[in-house]
């Protein structure tokens, strides 16, 4: 005590503070707030950096890499054990060095496998904040969260037990937060019941005391299990206090205040070209890719308009159209893996089609050069029930006619997509949706992305289907051509169809020769306003490749920039406004930004 006193008398800074006191207070200390272990048994004293700003210090904003998770940054405000905002805590945020970031991350990801997901109290925090705690400690006359905070202590064991005037925080890899269980939508979440709340300063927030009960140990261990998962230990004095373990010195500490992470440029004009779908309207979600890591991921407005669901990152649209490039996709990897030849007539895998279709090839299907006649001609009406892949072949299978002859013309052909899902069948031995998900999704850690089949799985935290109506908006999520998978049958989320976009860029599914075929200019689809061609799946011009998406409520737009390695999804679940300008526009302004740094 008489050490921490005779520092404050001489006033240096705060960072002086805990700089030199680590020294003479250490050893007097087994217990500290905010402090790993590891810190008590330096042999040295820790150096305090000469950063003054988060990228100096190597600290990025978690929302960079989570833009929605969940955060209660308590020091910002008064609710807390100081009761007062906290020195160096100028903006709510959760700042923390680039490895721990991201390995928390993971552990979010995992969690919402199980419709759980974290929420944050504290991240990295600055030493002029620790100083504060010391300063508070010494002020015996402030008792005002006693009842909430230290019910069972005198102020005066805190700083024999509970805080020191260095915290392993200010190193960037200790964060402290809970558990928060959601609905089965991946709204309304609440947090688990751990028996403390955090910064309750006492033997009964130890991490496994006998002094709560089964369930909220179960909940404490729970935490624990998940961030050992990914590198993390826990303090087993506070249930809440968890370190990412490194390798080597612990580090030094960092004074630089928390604050807001710096806008883009951009930013302002993004959050222009979003704000028709923001509110309490049916919403999207956008994901900017810059080389593999996101600038932005984040939902606007509603998933769900009855049930007031928020979408996010990890809310699944019907991709509509934009699933075709799932279907070339697989018929490229099955004559990768030698099961089928682009050049097969498509009667060796359909020999039921009429003898018109003699001159149709699996790569016509794939080009939209087939001549197929379109089954939204030849569907009877009114039409009952849902349409199937099936379905689509027995309707051509009574049609001896093409709109042209194959390879010679463009055409567009969402029955030509509906043959390649049967193709696949035929040439896998496997239900489309099978193929899709034992070749396709789980290999890359798709989880949240199927072939969505009536009376099959759902699709995860799904959005509904909105039109725009003079009366306002009304749920259109189905017609009876929503069980066509071939042509737009795919949902998945956000975070699914980053993993799609990276497989696009490197060896995990598609060699070279494939990922060549599949943006080749295959047909020239118009002249105007610019050249632009189909390749397989996607449509492709001189620096851009993207598809399109729309069905009853639903309209998306993929946009890839691949020299410039950027990729913008953007993914709505209502039938207006058409989102491919806006994807372009976010593309290019990103693009006109020469300071555009990696996330």
């Amino acid at each position: 005590m008489h050490a921490i006193a005779s520092i404050r008398s001489q006033g240096p800074s705060p960072a002086r503070i805990a700089a030199r006191a680590v020294g003479t207070i250490l050893p007097m200390l087994g217990l500290v707030l905010g402090m790993a272990p590891a810190l008590a048994r330096a042999e040295a004293p820790p150096r305090v950096s000469a950063a003054t700003t988060m990228e100096q210090a190597g600290m990025v904003d978690i929302r960079r890499l989570v833009p929605d998770m969940s955060q209660e940054i308590a020091y910002r405000g008064s609710d807390n054990f100081v009761g007062t905002p906290v020195e160096g805590y100028e903006a709510p945020r959760c700042w923390l060095k680039r490895d721990a970031a991201e390995a928390l991350a993971r552990v979010d990801a995992d969690l919402r496998e199980n419709n759980l997901r974290l929420r944050i109290y504290d991240c990295y925090r600055p030493t002029r904040a620790v100083a504060h705690f010391v300063r508070w400690a010494h002020d015996l006359d402030d008792q005002r969260t006693k009842a909430t905070h230290y019910p069972a202590l005198d102020k005066t064991e805190l700083l024999d037990g509970y805080i020191a005037p260095v915290s392993g925080h200010s190193r960037g890899r200790t964060v402290d937060l809970t558990v928060l269980r959601c609905d089965d939508r991946g709204g309304a979440c609440e947090p688990l019941d751990m028996g403390t709340h955090f910064d309750y300063f006492g033997t009964r927030a130890n991490t496994d005391t006998a002094e709560v009960s089964a369930e909220q140990l179960a909940n404490r261990h729970l935490l624990r299990d998940a961030m050992q998962a990914h590198g993390f230990s826990n303090y087993p004095m506070e249930w809440w206090h968890y370190t990412l373990a490194v390798d080597g010195p612990p580090g030094e500490l960092y004074d630089v205040p928390v604050t807001a992470p710096a806008e883009p440029a951009w930013q302002a004009e993004l959050d222009r070209l979003m704000a028709p779908y923001d509110g309490d309207v049916p919403g999207a979600a956008l994901l900017v890719l810059k080389d593999g890591k996101p600038l932005v991921r984040r939902g606007y407005g509603r998933a769900d308009l009855e049930r007031e669901t928020e979408a996010g990152p990890a809310t699944s649209y019907r991709l509509a159209s934009v699933s075709k490039a799932f279907t070339a996709g697989a018929v490229l990897l099955l004559a990768q893996d030698g099961k089928l030849s682009l050049d097969d007539p498509v009667r060796k895998w359909l020999p039921s089609l009429p003898q018109v279709a003699d001159g149709i090839t699996l790569h016509h299907l794939l080009a939209h050069t087939s001549g197929l006649i379109e089954y939204d001609e030849l569907e009877p009406r009114p039409y009952q029930g849902q349409m199937r892949d099936i379905d689509v072949l027995r309707l051509l299978e009574q049609e001896n006619r093409l709109y042209f002859e194959p390879g010679s013309q463009y055409r567009y052909s969402n029955a030509g997509y509906a043959l390649l899902a049967l193709v696949i069948e035929r040439a896998s031995g496997m239900a489309f949706p099978d193929y899709l998900r034992t070749r396709i999704f789980e290999p890359l850690g798709m989880h949240d992305s199927l072939a969505y089949v009536v009376g099959g799985p759902e699709a995860p935290r799904r959005a509904w289907g909105y039109s725009r109506t003079p009366d306002g908006w009304t749920r259109t999520d189905q017609n009876h051509f929503s069980q066509i998978l071939g042509d737009g049958g795919v949902y998945s989320s956000l975070d699914d169809m980053a993993r799609w976009d990276a497989a696009w860029n490197d060896d995990r599914l598609f060699s070279d020769a494939t990922r060549a075929l599949a943006f080749a200019r295959q047909v020239q689809v118009s002249a105007d306003p610019e050249p632009t061609y189909y390749g397989y799946g996607w449509r492709v011009a001189d620096g851009r490749q993207w598809h399109n998406g729309e069905s009853i409520g639903f309209r998306n737009s993929y946009v890839r920039w691949p020299e410039q390695g950027l990729s913008v999804i953007l993914l709505s679940n209502r039938n207006d406004p058409t989102p491919y300008p806006t994807a372009v526009q976010i593309g290019e302004l990103i693009l006109r930004e020469r300071g555009v740094a990696d996330p």
